[in-house]
């Protein structure tokens, strides 16, 4: 699917693919109430940074570009988040609530990084702690 299509298009052929409805697609992005998708899907709204990353976080096969856009393929050809991680850096803001928004997902992939550091040293921590307890279990017995 390479054709452009406008929001209400793409947000549809979202809808088709994941076989959810309005209600039930906002709900497995993060939002209570549906008129969010609602909204997209009557026109009232137009798909912004926003809803689109919940939507490829959630269903990372789903290409953010042409989510935002209608450019290029509605699949990415990676399995991965790489493209749309890419995507991300080089997305230009339109206007300032974009801006605020990519100020935004910077800063939390900052702290991501920040807690995936930190898991990985509470991991180490964990497996320094369980081996501790091993050896000393091993000494009881002996």
């Amino acid at each position: 699917m390479s054709m452009q299509l406008d929001d209400i298009k793409r947000i549809k052929y979202v809808l088709k693919y994941t076989e959810l409805t309005a209600n039930g697609l906002a709900w497995k992005i993060g939002y209570k109430k549906g008129q969010t998708i609602t909204n997209l899907v009557n026109g009232v709204t137009k798909i912004n940074p926003k809803i689109a990353i919940k939507i490829v976080t959630t269903y990372p096969e789903i290409d953010l570009n042409w989510l935002l856009t209608g450019e290029g393929n509605f699949l990415k050809k990676q399995p991965d988040n790489a493209v749309a991680n890419e995507q991300l850096g080089t997305y230009e803001p339109k206007n300032e609530n974009d801006m605020m928004l990519s100020e935004e997902i910077k800063f939390l992939k900052k702290q991501l990084e920040e807690k995936d550091k930190q898991i990985s040293k509470l991991l180490n921590l964990l497996s320094l702690t369980t081996s501790e307890n091993e050896e000393d279990k091993k000494e009881e017995v002996a």
